[in-house]
């Protein structure tokens, strides 16, 4: 494989002139978040609670593995996973479909963006794919690069849900295998907009499933705030939490998490195959 292979047609990288890439986002209050509870306590997404954003224009897709391709031709960038060798990927059991199988994620050797299950794999034929296995680190290089940044996450969810407080893109009815690419019905990502009901109220591919994107916001608990990142601290170091959102085609087996307004945390040096993002500019 090279990576010309992977550039796609007439496609020159995520530029903030390129107007048919974006959707436009007003300005103006949005009910961040559902009024919901998990084992009797508030879900990470609760309370719902009003917040103003300014107005921004927000990637109609996440990015590519062509566009990350092209990412990578243009500068040397060596991605996380890369420098260290490994990545995370789900290794699947007799059960696939039934959540609480996090543990069955395990560290593959050569796993990258361009490897995505490990040494031997490639991604020859998913130029239309959304990258996966890309660090929040990736992601800010990747926008330094293409002039543009990662979105808050209260941005996200505006984007992705509208205004009129609908539960998932397409509205509130839960999802289907037709709704979007979800709970290892496909075990795989697919192409950027195979799913058009996963689009929503402003025209953004795969705001359900496929892969969990980040954002540039901290973890904390809601109410949302702009705040320092959360540092956790393990054996091998001390780490900083960031916010990703918009489940995967695994989001553990679990249908409720692709809804936008569903959030979790993630060590922002973590890279796994169902983990990408998108990009947005003021």
């Amino acid at each position: 494989m090279t990576e010309t292979s992977l550039k796609p047609s007439g496609e020159t990288g995520r530029k903030p002139s390129d107007p048919a890439h974006w959707a436009t986002i007003e300005a103006g209050p949005f009910t961040i978040g559902m009024d919901e509870l998990e084992n009797g306590k508030h879900a990470p997404w609760s309370p719902a609670h009003v917040v103003e954003v300014d107005a921004f224009r927000m990637a109609r897709t996440p990015v590519s593995v062509g566009e990350f391709a092209r990412f990578i031709e243009g500068t040397s960038y060596v991605t996380t996973a890369q420098q260290a060798g490994h990545s995370w990927v789900w290794i699947g059991g007799d059960d696939i479909t039934t959540s609480g199988q996090e543990k069955l994620w395990v560290r593959i050797e050569g796993a990258s963006w361009e490897a995505p299950r490990g040494a031997g794999s490639d991604v020859a034929n998913k130029a239309d794919h959304p990258v996966t296995h890309v660090s929040h680190t990736d992601a800010l290089a990747y926008c330094a690069w293409s002039g543009t940044r990662l979105p808050t996450e209260a941005e996200w969810e505006k984007a992705a849900r509208g205004t009129d407080g609908r539960i998932y893109p397409w509205g509130d009815t839960p999802p289907t295998p037709d709704s979007c690419n979800h709970s290892m019905l496909v075990g795989d990502t697919t192409p950027i907009g195979a799913y058009p009901q996963a689009s929503g109220p402003n025209g953004l591919a795969d705001t359900a499933g496929n892969v969990w994107e980040w954002t540039s916001s901290p973890w904390h608990k809601f109410p949302y705030l702009s705040s320092a990142p959360r540092v956790i601290s393990t054996k091998a170091g001390s780490f900083e939490l960031g916010v990703i959102r918009g489940g995967s085609f695994f989001n553990d087996c679990t249908p409720r998490w692709v809804s936008p307004t569903t959030r979790c945390y993630s060590m922002r040096e973590y890279s796994c195959f169902d983990l990408g993002f998108r990009v947005c500019t003021s």
